[in-house]
């Protein structure tokens, strides 16, 4: 073999081989903070009319990420579509599930989601839309730009991408949705949820917190592959209940498994939470993009590396 050809194969073996360049270094390269504002301001517009679950302009935002997901080629998880239907006040309304890997039996599965609704029209007249930049454009770009960069990679796992409806109404969605998995049997290791990660942590940059710290080593976990303490605890998490409030909920009480709400909004770093002024212009999205690169390495090397949190009491 010449020297050509022996370079020409290296180059095909390392450029099949995405684990070898899993740095987030190259993660900063490959979710820019462009890509970031891009998504999050696209979603937090006016257009999208506060993307309230039941609503006809939430078509929008369940479009938008169903365009992002196939233009990322990361497939449908169910036959019929990247929709999974369901009911909210009588109207229909649907989560977004994709999915990274190949369905087969003898595979784990891990979920990684956010919730895509928000409040929609406002009646007030000076502005007459909660665009939800916070909550939860942030998530769900979050969810987006991780799902890239995870679909590029191999993994002994299936990660199950959900955006999901009608959180906002009582996380109806996630309560339909984790109902419709374990009728399917499928193993779920544990559910990875992010919300309102649009603002830095009182803590300081890069830092996250984690709801329901103590049920699980997740964070422990999660900490010793950052080599930094990036998944904080938060006491206030507790006092208001924020385990149960979010959609990570619904998949603790069907499948017994750690499922944590991943946030930096502490009650104290925002003044806009459900209200009009929610927008993009008032979030911090240098240290939002560092964030997204930051739990894309980590997740990444848990799915890598078979590293899988467990609950520290199976009790409810």
């Amino acid at each position: 073999m010449d020297g050509k050809s022996l370079f020409t194969l290296v180059f095909l073996i390392l450029g099949c081989n995405p684990a070898a360049k899993l740095s987030v270094e190259n993660l900063k390269e490959n979710q820019p903070l462009a890509e970031t504002e891009g998504i999050i301001k696209e979603l937090a517009s006016d257009k999208f009319n506060g993307r309230k679950s039941g609503h006809a302009d939430f078509e929008l935002a369940l479009s938008y990420t169903e365009g992002y997901l196939e233009k990322e080629g990361i497939r449908p998880y169910f036959e019929e579509g990247y929709r999974d239907v369901f009911q909210v006040k009588g109207k229909s309304t649907a989560n977004i599930v994709a999915f990274i890997g190949d369905k087969a039996k003898n595979k784990k599965y891990v979920l990684i989601g956010a919730h895509l609704d928000h409040l929609g029209p406002s009646p007030s007249r000076t502005d007459t839309v909660f665009n939800g930049a916070n909550d939860n454009a942030s998530g769900v770009t979050t969810v987006l730009q991780m799902s890239k960069e995870l679909s590029k990679l191999k993994f002994d796992y299936n990660v199950i991408i959900a955006l999901f409806g009608a959180e906002e109404a009582g996380l109806v969605g996630s309560k339909h949705m984790a109902k419709r998995l374990k009728e399917e049997g499928i193993d779920l290791a544990y559910m990875l949820n992010f919300e309102m990660l649009g603002k830095t942590l009182s803590t300081g940059e890069n830092e996250v917190y984690m709801t329901g710290f103590n049920k699980s080593d997740c964070a422990a976990k999660m900490n010793e592959i950052a080599g930094k303490e990036f998944v904080k605890f938060l006491p206030v998490a507790s006092t208001y209940g924020l385990f149960q409030r979010s959609d990570n909920y619904a998949f603790f009480n069907e499948f017994n498994i750690p499922s944590h709400t991943f946030s930096t909004f502490d009650f104290e770093n925002y003044k806009y939470y459900h209200d009009e002024a929610d927008e993009v212009s008032e979030l911090d999205l240098e240290n939002m993009n560092t964030i997204i690169n930051s739990a894309t390495y980590v997740v990444a090397k848990m799915l890598q590396n078979k590293v899988e949190p467990i609950l520290v009491t199976s009790e409810k």
